[in-house]
């Protein structure tokens, strides 16, 4: 009688893609990614607020504010993917699993940071989040159920991969507008990034999960997806205070 025990990564673990073929595609990925981030520049309200000299006091807090709850919010998305990524791959599960370890509590470096800001604890636990951001959370859930572990994954190579290329530029701009004193936690969340190599972290739970052709196909569907969903998020926070602000009578 066979074994009934099924979902525990033991079918084949041959690589789809060889070493070659890996870094060939994370180059065409990284392509495609570069090509997403003009597109946010040029399409995006604001895209480039932060790296201003002028930054708005109330946009600058909120987008912290957000940013602390996306990460408190995916991170539950996170850790079930981790379940589902471990019925495919115990080496992408262990890959994963180390990623989150490090990344789980990095929404305490910016409520570090919104404290500086003025912005207490307390208020922070007080403002609800943007629909734009429960949305986003939502897909994470809706991949899980519907389409499997390798969009969540996606999402974080995306998000890493454009930290690493464009935080640095965003957090010296800051050090200017805000004061280095007063951004401890994003440098901090910054050097992690970098120092750890989170995009080729990530890339190596990619690697484990990419069976075929349409694995691939739906990769770069993910990425694309994701940032449709973050530019939402963008405008609305642009909308709630910038574009806010400038409708108050003088």
């Amino acid at each position: 009688m066979p074994n009934r025990v099924t979902n525990v990564g033991y079918g084949d673990r041959t690589w789809f893609l060889n070493s070659t073929a890996s870094a060939e595609l994370r180059a065409e990925i990284d392509a495609q990614l570069d090509q997403q981030v003009l597109e946010w520049y040029a399409n995006v309200p604001e895209a480039a607020h932060l790296e201003g000299r002028n930054v708005d006091s109330e946009y600058y807090k909120r987008n912290l504010i957000e940013t602390a709850w996306r990460i408190r919010m995916l991170r539950v998305s996170e850790a079930k993917a981790l379940v589902e990524i471990a019925k495919i791959s115990p080496q992408a599960a262990q890959v994963w699993a180390n990623y989150e370890q490090e990344e789980m509590l990095h929404d305490e470096l910016f409520i570090a940071d919104l404290e500086k800001a003025g912005v207490s604890r307390e208020q922070f636990l007080a403002t609800e989040p943007y629909l734009s951001t429960k949305l986003l959370t939502g897909y994470f859930s809706y991949l899980l159920d519907h389409e499997g572990p390798l969009g969540v994954v996606a999402y974080s190579y995306l998000v890493e991969y454009v930290n690493v290329k464009l935080e640095p530029k965003k957090l010296e701009a800051l050090k200017k507008s805000v004061g280095e004193a007063n951004i401890g936690g994003q440098i901090n969340h910054s050097h992690t990034d970098i120092n750890d190599d989170h995009p080729g972290e990530v890339w190596a739970a990619v690697r484990h999960l990419l069976r075929g052709q349409d694995d691939i196909d739906s990769f770069k569907r993910y990425l694309r997806e994701h940032q449709q969903i973050l530019a939402q998020y963008f405008e609305e926070l642009y909308l709630d205070t910038i574009a806010r602000a400038e409708k108050q009578p003088a």
